[in-house]
């Protein structure tokens, strides 16, 4: 019975698992704020328009500063033990949350969430990266993926219904019960493989020259850049507008944005093997124009129900665009002699993300006291839309010198293979 499972704890799709349940929490913990921005906001706080999105923000403001110091974290520690690192201040985070009776304690605990989320994406990803042959790195991550989805769905209107049934406080413990599972899940991982060595130290900086010098690594930095930009501007915009304005409950916004990560959760894995089977590159620019006319529709869009039948098609649109990225960035990667540093590249990856999530809702604020509500959307869209060929015009592969190093289109090379193991087909998860 042991032997089995051990067996079982060796198993690469335990450790896919055992991540996406992993961010399945984060995403819960996060997901459980958007609903109820509105009582904080005009109940419990009175906050103005600039307080709340300076709390909104406050999670990537804690995502950009703790990401740099998680390369040297998973670099010491590993992948696993930095993961129950990150579960702990979530769980700190979520037990804070209900009883911060001031904005400042609010800004703590959402500065403690961004931290726990800079170390459970960047570990997360980079324990699934090098877990699984490149061959089926998209499909492995998409099914990560879903976690965060499922989380995210499950969040909104988890907050709302535990909001009504008894107050404040249950939201956030609930997602704290959740983190302790999740952490009993991450200890009792194998703890093989999961410090690299390295042929160099290498820093932060060193990959992004690295970045610099690539215009493919640059043009999917941007797709990132741009994905968090026009969420982390959605997520405060419309769940405001859709209280204020089309007198929305707590659960209607929660399922207002669940079904956008429902739809995302569908499709992610479906959006994986069709970029395992045609290219990564090629799908992304869909996904992008896809989220771009989206965007332009929600300006003329002035009732609930166009509302939720333009999230659930963004939801799709995304899943074209996340998975595919994530995987195309690993596929760059081992192509240099930072080969296998995945801790370092999506450390890299969630600091452009953080950057995305402070700029969006600041450009929020400031499109709101301008212009109508409905412009700043369209104005997103023509911006997501006009993205498109500049990602295929950088992000075109180009002839490389013989002496270049190159990832072979059959069989590339990978940490995780051995001489004796064939890679993993993940098809039965997604």
């Amino acid at each position: 019975m042991l032997s089995a499972i051990e067996k079982l704890k060796n198993q690469k799709f335990v450790i896919v698992i055992a991540v996406a349940i992993s961010m399945f929490v984060d995403a819960m913990n996060y997901g459980i704020v958007v609903p109820l921005l509105p009582i904080f906001s005009d109940k419990i706080l009175n906050l103005s328009n600039y307080e709340t999105n300076l709390f909104v923000a406050t999670y990537a403001i804690g995502l950009l500063i703790c990401v740099p110091f998680v390369n040297l974290i998973s670099k010491h520690i590993g992948n696993k033990n930095a993961l129950i690192t990150g579960g702990i201040l979530l769980i700190l985070s979520s037990v804070i949350f209900p009883f911060g009776n001031s904005y400042e304690f609010l800004l703590f605990a959402r500065f403690l969430q961004g931290a726990s989320a800079a170390i459970t994406w960047t570990c997360g990803l980079s324990l699934v990266a090098q877990s699984v042959h490149p061959q089926h790195r998209s499909t492995a991550l998409a099914t990560a993926m879903v976690g965060v989805s499922v989380g995210h769905l499950i969040g909104a209107p988890f907050a709302g219904f535990l909001y009504q049934l008894g107050g404040i406080e249950y939201p956030f413990l609930g997602v704290a019960l959740f983190g302790v599972i999740s952490l009993v899940l991450i200890i009792i991982l194998p703890n093989e493989n999961e410090i690299f060595k390295e042929k160099r130290s290498y820093k932060n900086i060193d990959f992004i020259l690295h970045t610099a010098q690539s215009n493919r690594l640059l043009a999917l930095s941007g797709i990132v850049l741009l994905e968090s930009f026009m969420l982390s501007f959605l997520e405060p915009n419309l769940s405001i507008y859709a209280s204020r304005n089309l007198n929305a409950s707590s659960e209607t916004i929660g399922l207002l944005f669940g079904i956008q990560v429902l739809a995302l959760g569908i499709f992610s894995p479906i959006a994986g093997k069709i970029a395992d089977k045609y290219g990564k590159i090629k799908i992304i620019p869909f996904g992008i124009f896809g989220s771009g006319v989206i965007f332009i529709l929600m300006s003329y869009m002035q009732n609930l129900t166009a509302y939720f039948i333009l999230m659930a098609v963004l939801g799709a649109a995304c899943a074209f665009s996340v998975s595919p990225v994530l995987s195309a960035f690993a596929d760059e990667i081992d192509k240099t002699e930072m080969k296998g540093l995945y801790h370092i590249a999506y450390g890299f990856l969630n600091l452009i993300y953080s950057l995305g999530m402070i700029t969006g809702p600041g450009f929020s604020g400031i499109m709101n006291n301008s212009y109508a509500n409905h412009t700043s959307y369209a104005f997103i869209g023509i911006i997501l839309i006009a993205a498109v060929p500049l990602f295929i015009l950088y992000a075109h592969p180009k002839k490389q010198a013989s002496g270049s190093p190159q990832l072979s289109a059959i069989n590339p090379p990978h940490l995780s293979e051995k001489k004796t193991d064939k890679p993993q087909d993940f098809s039965a998860l997604s």
